[in-house]
C-alpha cells in the first residue's frame, strides 16, 4: 500500500521524501520502548540484588549490637528458633518498610520519567498505569527478599553461646 502511495504522489509531481505505514511506525516505537523496558528491568533486579546485600550487612551488624541482648535471651532459656525468628521478623519489619517508602515515591517518580521520556520518544506524555498485581508481586519480592537476607545474621545470631557473649567486649 506504501508503494502505491508513493508511487501515485511522484506520478503526479508532488515531492515526496518517503511514506511509511502507521504499522511500520508504531512498530519502531514499540522497539524503542521495548529496550527502554528491559534496561529498566535490568537496573531494577540489580537494585533489588545491592539492597539484599545492604539488608544482609545491616542485620549483621544489628546482630554483633545486640549481642548481650541475645546473651540475656540464652540466660533465661530462649532456644535457637526464638533467636533466629527476632532477627528474621526485625529483618522483614526493615523490608516491609522500604517496600512501603518504595511504592510512595514510584508514583512522582515514575510521573515524572515517563513525561521526560514521552516527550523525548514520542513528543507527547504517555499516560501513568500502575496495577495493584504489580504493587503485589513486588510485596512478595520484599517479603522473600527481606527472609532471605536475614537468614545468614539470624544463624549467626543463633550460634551465639552463653560464654561467646560473656567474653563479648
Amino acid at each position: 500500500m506504501t508503494q502505491r502511495i508513493d508511487s501515485h504522489l511522484n506520478d503526479r509531481n508532488f515531492a515526496v521524501q518517503s511514506v511509511q505505514s502507521g504499522y511500520l511506525l508504531q512498530a519502531n516505537a514499540t522497539q524503542a520502548v521495548n529496550t527502554l523496558v528491559i534496561f529498566l528491568l535490568i537496573m531494577a533486579v540489580l537494585t533489588v540484588f545491592v539492597g539484599s546485600i545492604g539488608l544482609t550487612d545491616t542485620m549483621g551488624i544489628n546482630v554483633l549490637e545486640r549481642t548481650r541482648e541475645i546473651g540475656v535471651m540464652r540466660t533465661i532459656g530462649a532456644v535457637d528458633v526464638v533467636i533466629m525468628q527476632s532477627v528474621i521478623i526485625e529483618g522483614l519489619f526493615i523490608g516491609l518498610i522500604t517496600w512501603l517508602l518504595a511504592i510512595g515515591l514510584s508514583f512522582p517518580i515514575s510521573s515524572l520519567l515517563l513525561t521526560i521520556i514521552g516527550e523525548a520518544m514520542m513528543g507527547s506524555a504517555m499516560t501513568l498505569s500502575f496495577t495493584p498485581l504489580g504493587i503485589l508481586l513486588w510485596l512478595g519480592v520484599v517479603i522473600f527478599l527481606s527472609i532471605f537476607a536475614s537468614i545468614i545474621p539470624a544463624r549467626n545470631a543463633a550460634r551465639l553461646t552463653i560464654n561467646e557473649v560473656l567474653a563479648y567486649e
